[in-house]
């Protein structure tokens, strides 16, 4: 996933001045995927164990895709939900991490929580953009707006995230007792690289459009 990711990391480079704030929080989640993968392959190749590197890294995730959600949310109750949420996220972080799953393993409560989380607000964000009557009025397909991309890619990626996060720490149970198949880890991982490159391509998509906005609008 690294070379895919910083594959997409590039056109985002290249334009940061140009950004506006939804993609600005796009090209620090594409920055925190890529950091997410070198950082899991080196500790992992060099210490043996990584998961206390996954699950603070699902957490500085969760952190910057709420900023996003934060901008891009008009409703005043639910911003404020989304704005005080990272630390409600970061309580179950800190128990889960020290308590109840441990620094060595994954942290399927609060990698989980954080991505039914992340769902919720990408379902109230596109009924937003339905009922936006700004839209409506001007005649504007949401899939013209950057943000809807951006979004869509979230919440797919997310969709398969949760179903990761509440099964891998048992499957690392499974596979220490004898129980689980190398197999059925590969097909987790391989879901989730494909869902993950085509959260990428969306989050590319989102970026075109927003080059498009910025020429109408000049």
């Amino acid at each position: 996933m690294m070379g895919v990711e910083f594959l997409v990391l590039i056109p985002f480079i290249l334009q940061y001045k140009l950004l506006d704030k939804a993609s600005k929080c796009m090209f620090y989640y594409i920055l925190s995927c890529t950091v997410f993968a070198g950082g899991s392959y080196i500790l992992q190749k060099f210490y043996g164990n990584n998961m206390w590197f996954f699950n603070l890294m699902y957490f500085i995730q969760f952190v910057i895709l709420s900023v996003f959600y934060y901008i891009s949310i008009k409703n005043p109750t639910v911003r404020t939900i989304v704005r005080y949420m990272p630390l409600l996220i970061l309580a179950i972080f800190v128990f889960d991490l020290f308590f109840i799953e441990g620094v060595r393993a994954f942290n399927s409560i609060s990698s989980g929580v954080k991505n039914l989380v992340l769902l919720v607000y990408g379902v109230y964000y596109f009924l937003q953009m339905i009922k936006d009557k700004e839209l409506i009025e001007k005649a504007i397909y949401i899939d013209s707006l950057p943000v809807f991309w951006y979004s869509a890619a979230i919440f797919i990626f997310s969709c398969t995230e949760f179903l990761f996060c509440i099964s891998y720490n048992h499957l690392q149970a499974l596979q220490t007792s004898g129980v689980a198949r190398m197999g059925m880890t590969i097909t987790i991982f391989t879901i989730n690289y494909i869902v993950g490159i085509i959260s990428m391509i969306l989050l590319y998509i989102g970026l075109s459009k927003n080059k498009k906005l910025r020429y109408a609008d000049s």
